[in-house]
């Protein structure tokens, strides 16, 4: 009896912070909970093996090459068509705590029928959800340029592309390229990740620091869908929002809303993929 009711006051005392309101530790969005960031690239790439091995494996056997990043703390993707030069490049960042790996596999079947190459930067470095465990927009320009020159891609012929967290990246990271002396982007696909006012890179956007008319010059394909479980972040009021942000400083911003679709479901509905490259490879560049 002795101990059975020490058993009984262990079990309440475990209880106690759950019945008396507090939140038991959950991963986030699904997650599980994540390990510090990753130290260098080749940290990173074992953690990419042991987080998505099917991902890696289904990426390696169709051929996609792994490239360092400048500063060797990441690492990217290029993957390419067989028997000729790519027409285009997709140029990509992939979502919140994922990996570049996805993106290869997600993209691959639309590149090939459309004889496109493909650069995916790992901007993520494996741990944690700090602004800091991801490459910041200045970071990321000079990482996609790093990876663009290994490929062979120009402004001429890249469309970007982020998912989610890398959409939302997008606004800042364009701004600040098209102010460069050699700006990259001038297609860009924003899927599922609208534009947030208190991101500190969005502020000097809104302020002027940039220029009033900062993406003058840029095109952009927004995609939305009705089912997002975040409509005011990531669905299609935001979206709506952004394409009239975008528009203000000078871009000629459009948008999809897919009404069955979620979160993913730019890639999942592959008429919404089409529709982007179609618009992409027939406008002039």
């Amino acid at each position: 009896m002795i101990r059975r009711a020490h058993i009984l006051t262990l079990l309440a005392c475990l209880l106690l912070p759950v019945a008396a309101g507090a939140q038991p530790m959950r991963p986030q969005d699904g997650k599980p909970q994540l390990a510090p960031p990753a130290a260098n690239a080749s940290e990173l790439i074992s953690r990419a093996r042991m987080q998505t091995p099917q991902r890696v494996a289904a990426a390696e056997r169709l051929g996609a090459k792994l490239v360092n990043t400048s500063d060797s703390r990441s690492f990217g993707l290029i993957w390419q068509p067989a028997g000729k030069p790519p027409a285009g490049w997709i140029v990509t960042l992939h979502g919140s705590a994922s990996w570049a790996y996805d993106e290869i596999v997600l993209w691959q079947p639309f590149a090939e029928r459309n004889n496109l190459g493909i650069v995916a930067l790992q901007w993520w470095f494996g741990g944690g959800q700090r602004m800091e465990d991801y490459y910041q927009p200045r970071e990321l320009r000079r990482e996609l340029e790093h990876l663009m020159r290994r490929a062979g891609a120009t402004r001429e012929t890249a469309l970007l592309h982020g998912f989610s967290r890398g959409s939302a990246n997008l606004y800042a990271l364009v701004a600040f390229d098209a102010n460069l002396s050699n700006p990259l982007f001038r297609a860009v696909i924003a899927n599922a990740g609208g534009m947030a006012a208190d991101f500190p890179a969005n502020r000097d956007i809104d302020s002027g620091r940039l220029g009033t008319t900062p993406y003058a010059g840029t095109r952009w394909w927004l995609y939305c869908g009705g089912g997002d479980p975040n409509p005011d972040r990531d669905g299609c009021p935001a979206m709506r929002r952004t394409r009239d942000w975008l528009a203000q400083r000078g871009a000629d911003a459009r948008i999809t809303e897919d009404a069955a679709g979620n979160h993913g479901g730019f890639h999942r509905n592959p008429r919404n993929v089409e529709q982007a490259l179609d618009w992409f490879l027939k406008t002039p560049r």
